[in-house]
């Protein structure tokens, strides 16, 4: 009579089945997940906290229960009444929205003709683009700063914003240049036998099938706008034209600093950023995956 015999599968040097390994893999899984979330998440908590709690920071420091004690909203009151933070807000947007719609049109066509036309140094402009990300920002803000006060930039949203899309630019056409290279050729020559324009072939069949990748960019433009802290300290020194993140560093004092205050802007600062990505997270995936494979 032949022994039945049972799959089994080993486990930490035992012999267990595979079920309970199936188990304990989905539970390993699920522990490193919500840790990656805890941590993650725990500095908004932080921020949150903080900003409701009117108690001295180093009372709740020393007594972190004391946000039990009670919730205020006198932080977000002052920030919105006594404060620039609505100016600062609104100085944000407009660059930001600004920059962001430029590169966007400049790249899409730029990384077109590199990703798409034969022309003599395709692969060195290629390169170069490639090369100016290795450069901090900080190595030209100087330089910049001594141009944009020559021809009258300087302490303008205007000037601000063309800093943006020139620092942005480079990044951008990369990102597209590598959709762009995977469209199939017949695309453009069928519309152009159709009796349509190389530039017609672009807007009207090449654009609305690059949308993913040309969202993740635009995207990842608006981040590096809204965040952007170097350029805006250097190129504005009118309080009235600043951008929210120097515009809350100028919170921080010497010999005092309103903890409050501070989280509440950078609430304020950051909300818009977690809005953006939740409801626009399918388009980075999407753009990001459809660039990296070959067809």
């Amino acid at each position: 009579m032949a022994s039945e015999t049972r799959d089994t599968d080993e486990l930490f040097g035992f012999e267990v089945s595979p079920k309970v390994t199936t188990w304990a893999k989905a539970l390993g899984f699920h522990a490193v997940l919500w840790s990656s979330v805890f941590v993650v998440l725990l500095p908004v908590f932080w921020m949150i906290v903080v900003s409701l709690n009117p108690v001295a920071f180093d009372t709740f420091v020393q007594s972190p229960g004391t946000w039990l004690n009670g919730v205020s909203f006198d932080a977000y009151e002052r920030m919105l009444t006594e404060t620039n933070f609505p100016i600062w807000f609104r100085n944000s947007a407009i660059v930001t929205v600004a920059s962001t719609v430029l590169s966007i049109i400049v790249c899409t066509f730029g990384a077109y003709s590199i990703g798409r036309l034969e022309f003599k140094g395709r692969k060195a402009v290629a390169t170069f683009l490639l090369l100016t990300q290795m450069f901090p920002l900080i190595l030209v803000a100087v330089p910049l700063f001594l141009i944009f006060r020559n021809i009258g930039l300087f302490n303008s949203l205007i000037g601000l914003t063309i800093a943006y899309v020139a620092f942005v630019l480079p990044f951008s056409i990369w990102m597209l240049r590598g959709f762009y290279e995977n469209l199939p050729e017949a695309l453009e020559e069928a519309a152009m036998i159709d009796g349509s324009t190389r530039i017609g072939a672009v807007i009207r069949v090449i654009v609305p099938l690059s949308s993913p990748a040309i969202a993740t960019t635009a995207i990842f433009a608006w981040i590096f706008a809204w965040n952007e802290f170097v350029m805006a300290l250097i190129l504005i020194n009118d309080d009235g034209k600043t951008t929210l993140p120097p515009g809350l560093s100028s919170w921080i004092g010497q010999y005092a600093l309103q903890w409050d205050l501070l989280m509440a802007g950078a609430l304020g600062a950051t909300l818009p950023l977690f809005v953006i990505l939740f409801f626009l997270q399918k388009y980075i995936i999407n753009g990001l995956a459809e660039g990296a494979v070959k067809t």
